[in-house]
């Protein structure tokens, strides 16, 4: 029998020792908590302290890292002496928006939604009857694109007032800042820079005006820094402390995956987990969960309980690679639109394909690559090393000597496939 050294907290203490081997049950593309948070001890600590230190923290990590997670996780333990708030700013297209989101989220906090009540009783008199759909658009009405700031300075100092230190978790910042930055055509122009930096420095006013009582955790999908950087807006960020959370140590991957194997009633052997994190290449939580689900599946399709490193050979091309994982991966395709301009988009498609296809991302075939796509470039220089840093800031790419490759073997291989089949590498092109 194998038996585990574990780590578990209680409070805000940790305690060490000895069991039976640790079971963990499956939970592929949702955010964990309680017994399914796994291993994020020494990260969890660490953001609970700052937490309590009323620290704003912008939260930068790669997608699927468990950064809602940690939220989530962390929310739980602190329930007893902070109010934490959950905002989701996805569907958001404006402040406007982004104030009524911050209002649903005080909405399930009893305390927190009376005070908020008083900042929107010219439209909230018949607020109990509602759903909160319907309440969604009632609170909108209560706002102009004038009077936004003034309503949400009363919100933010209403929320302050509350008997806890009240945290904020704001989800899908970089979503909303791009859209106002960008627009639907994904061009900046002087006025989406105007409102945009309207909107972040507001934010970055309460951060400072409610020190102490009201804390900010700022996240997203992509990358905050590298959007406002492109628009001259990066002083709008120095009130938030950046958190950066990574991947898990191959030893925490391994022991994730012999819990969910015992839980799941598999033989999943040492060269098998080996295989897995070898063909995995980051130990991404998301996609070490993802690739346990389709092994899972692979093994139940047959009635049989044992996982080879054939089965995770098959497994990896036929599924990881496949149609299934394909939703998952392509996010990451999608998610540069959101941070690149049309034309800086498609050259960062191209840079990223080159390192897939050829391994290897290398000075001179970046400057080939950014010659092909325009020619008449003024400041080369300056514009593949704003792309590159793009590239490698949202967990893309890292640096390999004076070359980059892919951060995940996944995400490598995946663009390989779906993006490459067509693509010439640069150093096999005609005149080169």
């Amino acid at each position: 029998m194998v038996v585990y050294y574990y780590n578990i907290i209680v409070g805000d203490k940790f305690v060490g020792g000895i069991g039976m081997p640790q079971k963990l049950k499956r939970s592929p593309g949702t955010w964990v908590d309680g017994d399914r948070f796994w291993n994020r001890e020494r990260e969890l600590k660490l953001f609970m302290e700052y937490l309590r230190q009323g620290t704003h923290l912008r939260l930068v990590a790669q997608r699927r890292i468990g950064k809602t997670s940690l939220m989530r996780e962390a929310a739980r333990h602190l329930d007893h002496e902070l109010w934490c708030l959950h905002i989701d700013l996805q569907k958001s297209h404006s402040p406007q928006d982004a104030i009524v989101e911050i209002s649903l989220a005080a909405h399930a906090h009893a305390p927190a939604w009376e005070r908020v009540k008083g900042v929107f009783a010219n439209v909230l008199d018949r607020v109990e009857s509602v759903g909160v759909d319907e309440l969604s658009v009632t609170l909108r009405s209560g706002l102009t694109a004038g009077d936004w700031q003034a309503k949400g300075d009363r919100l933010l100092a209403t929320l302050a007032e509350l008997d806890k230190p009240v945290v904020l978790f704001v989800d899908e910042v970089p979503i909303l800042v791009s859209r106002l930055l960008k627009g639907a055509d994904y061009k900046i122009t002087p006025e989406r820079r105007q409102e945009t930096d309207a909107f972040l420095s507001w934010l970055r006013y309460n951060a400072i005006r409610h020190q102490n009582s009201l804390t900010f955790v700022l996240t997203g999908s992509v990358g905050l820094e590298p959007i406002v950087r492109q628009a001259g807006l990066s002083g709008t960020l120095n009130a938030f402390t950046a958190f950066e959370l990574g991947p898990w140590e191959p030893d925490v991957a391994t022991a994730c995956l012999q819990a969910l194997a015992s839980e799941a009633g598999l033989r999943l052997e040492a060269a098998a987990i080996d295989h897995m994190l070898d063909r995995l290449g980051a130990c991404i939580p998301g996609h070490v969960q993802m690739f346990f689900d389709h092994l899972y599946r692979a093994c139940r399709q047959r009635d049989s309980s044992e996982v080879s490193t054939e089965l995770v050979a098959e497994v990896y091309e036929d599924s990881m690679l496949g149609t299934r994982g394909h939703v998952e991966l392509s996010h990451m395709e999608e998610r540069l639109k959101m941070v690149l301009e049309p034309e800086r988009y498609l050259l960062g498609l191209d840079l990223l394909t080159e390192a897939a296809v050829s391994s290897r991302l290398t000075p001179e075939t970046a400057r080939g690559i950014l010659s092909a796509h325009d020619a008449e470039e003024e400041r080369p220089a300056e514009v593949l090393g704003t792309v590159l840093g793009i590239l490698e800031h949202d967990g893309y790419l890292r640096k390999d000597g004076d070359g980059y490759v892919f951060v995940s073997t996944l995400l490598k291989d995946w663009w390989k496939r779906h993006l490459g089949f067509s693509y010439v590498p640069i150093a096999e092109r005609e005149g080169r």
